[in-house]
């Protein structure tokens, strides 16, 4: 899957509850991986979420955990 097709996407928790939307991918050129997506929750906040936290990308990424997981 291409990088632009994924920055902008919506992402839910577990409970399908709307977590905000893909700004960045932090990539490590190395080793040609993925380290986390950074998800942009609010006008001013901004989460880290380690790839070991996806379940799945498809229209959506959907995360492995509740919403309340990953703000704590």
């Amino acid at each position: 899957m291409y990088i632009s097709l994924i920055i902008g996407k919506g992402v839910l928790d577990k409970n399908a509850n709307t977590v905000g939307k893909v700004t960045d991918i932090d990539i490590n050129f190395p080793q040609w991986t993925v380290n986390h997506l950074v998800v942009k929750t609010s006008f001013f906040k901004k989460l880290i979420i380690g790839v070991e936290k996806i379940d799945k990308i498809g229209d959506k990424v959907m995360l492995k955990g509740a919403k309340d997981e990953l703000v704590g």
